[in-house]
């Protein structure tokens, strides 16, 4: 782990050197009127980010195992230093634009994204990602892209199968880690009044749980559209839904089915609303400045067969799940800007059975807020 906590540091601070020369070069061109001579459009784009933020709650736990924590209980059971941490994100991504068919655009992309965490490094995450835009019309586009998370980790549960043979001791807490492949494709249209653009989503997810929890392996499948309205020169509104649906494995063992498992079966589905807006700023010095704010409201049922004395933490169960991202972006210089952000985000988990309500809500329930800023520069050449 520390070989891995050392390799983030070095591409953390280098990505932060770069931008501190970039953002010098950019002041020293500025200071001095130095003009650029005119040439050919750029076709290529490398983009970057930095994101220091904190997190209050890095692993969603409920008011329940905070008080655990606190309390040094649940020997083995947690493997973190602090519930909160100090997280810098990074991410780096090049593009190249072109026109291959006809006079229509055509973008290529990859880019490499992830959070580090400041003193609980078993949270470090990352991923890398490729797409492809394609313009069909000048007004219609459709985007395909694929992503690659190595390696996530949720916390630390209790796994029953071991229970059944050492008992309840501190090793039978095992890790909770997946891996994901996501294959993301939406297809937008801007109509011919230039004020509104829609989207359709489609989106398909490969989950793959370590070896203690392959019943929670899943095919995720996502649809949606998303619809972008331009009201006035300095105020746009968005609002969109998507369905989800989550067909988890379900077994562990050779010759299980779903259906005569005595495994936990999360399998599940969404309803997901969206709604926000963005308003331009008076300029502050010249910059252009602007606020967004978006909330999303969520609804997930569990929809297993097992009963409720086999699996109770997803039979019967629902969530309800709300989210606010605020954000303050501000363009410093030329191609360098700012963003000030806080997200919130909560969930609130019951059972449709009134025996089970409180030990769901016990489990599932959470508040979590992140506060930072996101330094983005984009050099074009």
């Amino acid at each position: 782990m520390s070989v891995k906590v050392s390799e983030h540091i070095v591409i953390k601070y280098s990505i932060i050197l770069l931008c501190c020369l970039i953002f010098l070069s950019n002041l020293n061109n500025n200071l001095y009127g130095q003009k650029r001579k005119e040439k050919k459009p750029d076709k290529w784009a490398l983009s970057l980010s930095i994101k220091p933020y904190y997190d209050n709650n890095i692993l969603k736990y409920s008011e329940k195992y905070i008080e655990r924590f606190k309390n040094r209980e649940d020997e083995g059971r947690f493997h973190i230093e602090t519930v909160d941490d100090l997280v810098w994100g990074y991410s780096i991504g090049l593009t190249y634009t072109d026109e291959i068919i006809g006079d229509l655009k055509t973008i290529f992309g990859a880019g490499y994204d992830s959070d580090a965490y400041t003193y609980n490094s078993i949270k470090t995450w990352m991923t890398y990602n490729i797409f492809l835009r394609q313009y069909i019309t000048p007004s219609t586009s459709l985007s395909a892209s694929y992503s690659f998370l190595p390696e996530f980790y949720v916390r630390h549960f209790r796994d029953e199968d071991w229970v059944v043979y050492y008992g309840y001791i501190p090793e039978t807490f095992r890790p909770y880690l997946f891996s994901k492949d996501d294959f993301s494709f939406w297809l937008q249209h801007i109509f011919f009044w230039k004020t509104t653009r829609a989207r359709l989503y489609f989106t398909y997810d490969r989950y793959y749980l370590d070896e203690s929890n392959t019943e929670y392996d899943s095919n995720d499948y996502m649809y949606g559209f998303r619809i972008y309205q331009g009201l006035f020169n300095n105020l746009d509104f968005n609002f969109g839904y998507f369905y989800t649906t989550s067909d988890a494995k379900g077994y562990d063992e050779p010759g299980e089915l779903k259906d005569n498992s005595d495994d936990s079966d999360a399998t599940n589905y969404e309803h997901a609303y969206f709604a926000g807006f963005d308003y331009a700023l008076p300029k502050v010095f010249s910059r252009n400045n602007d606020i967004s704010i978006d909330v999303q409201y969520l609804r997930a049922f569990y929809t297993t067969n097992h009963y409720l004395e086999l699996d109770p933490l997803h039979a019967g169960r629902y969530d309800y799940n709300y989210r606010v991202f605020f954000n303050y972006n501000i363009d410093l210089l030329e191609n360098f800007s700012a963003t000030v952000f806080y997200h919130w985000f909560g969930r609130e988990s019951s059972s449709a059975a009134d025996e089970n309500k409180e030990y769901v809500s016990d489990e599932k329930d959470y508040t979590q807020y992140r506060i930072g800023i996101n330094f983005n520069y984009i050099l074009k050449f």
